[in-house]
């Protein structure tokens, strides 16, 4: 009897992760992540792998990762190398031979509370920056902001609005909303006012894409400038413990699912004591003991 395939496992595994990251097709992932400038092969090609037609090769699956806005301790990223493992060796039985033993499923832990409802609300709600309009985005401070207020607010804007609720110079505000436009982020109305392409969504960045660290960098200097002058801080907390690396791993993918689940508290209305808010983790091994 002819063990059953495991093939398709993969293309399937991919095409799922694609549409919960929000890339409705294809081509959206594709080319929304930056094509040919960021994938090591053309979209035909890609088409094929999302097919089940071929695999890619195993240096390329760092690349869809990172498109997937998948994290390496995330449970997502297992599951992902776990169906092409199985894919490339082509049988559970040859899985559980040559890597089930490296693959022992590490001790369940608690999913947090309302994932599955905040992958749903990500995939129906974000919008994935492509490179060019994050280029945009990150030319100065001015258009950081605006693209932000028009997103977060909605509504129609005119530039002297934006610049005194935002505390930008007119004459910066002015310059930026264009490039806005040209980027496919804002369009202007015969008035002359403002809006976003994008009212009621949430942006993510392509920050861990090839090329794109200098544009990230240059965001969150302005995340720096503007707590410095005007921020206040809600909370800090510092732990200092020594651990195994593989646990503090596990605990790290715990605490970016927690931080992604800020997401939830977004609103599109002004009102007392909203703002914009920055939250951020990080976790560090200090030295070998």
């Amino acid at each position: 009897m002819t063990e059953p395939s495991t093939k398709s496992l993969f293309c399937a595994a991919l095409g799922k992760l694609r549409l919960e990251a929000g890339f409705r097709s294809a081509y959206q992932f594709y080319h929304g992540n930056g094509g040919r400038r960021q994938f090591p092969f053309t979209f035909g090609h890609y088409l094929r792998i999302e097919k089940g037609t071929i695999l890619p090769r195993p240096d390329w699956v760092a690349r869809l990762l990172t498109a997937l806005r998948i994290s390496p301790g995330e449970k997502r990223c297992r599951d992902f190398l776990t169906a092409y493992l199985k894919s490339l060796l082509g049988t559970e039985r040859a899985f559980e031979t040559v890597a089930g033993p490296l693959l022992a499923a590490p001790a369940p832990r608690p999913a947090p509370a309302g994932q599955e409802a905040l992958r749903w609300m990500k995939a129906q709600h974000m919008v994935h920056m492509t490179p060019e309009q994050f280029q945009a985005v990150a030319s100065d401070e001015a258009a950081y902001w605006c693209s932000e207020a028009l997103c977060a607010q909605g509504g129609s804007w005119t530039a002297e609005k934006l610049a005194a609720d935002l505390a930008l110079p007119l004459a910066a505000v002015r310059k930026a909303l264009p490039r806005l436009a040209h980027a496919k982020l804002a369009r202007r109305s015969p008035n002359g006012r403002w809006r976003s392409r994008y009212e009621g969504k949430v942006f993510t960045f392509p920050g861990r894409l090839q090329g794109m660290l200098p544009a990230l960098e240059r965001v969150q200097s302005f995340w720096e400038r503007a707590a410095a002058r005007t921020g206040k801080e809600l909370m800090t907390r510092v732990e200092l413990v020594r651990a195994d690396e593989g646990a503090m791993r596990g605990y790290a993918a715990a605490l970016a699912e927690t931080v992604e689940g800020a997401i939830a508290n977004s609103t599109h209305g002004a009102g007392p004591g909203t703002g914009f808010f920055l939250v951020e983790a990080r976790a560090r091994k200090l030295k070998d003991f």
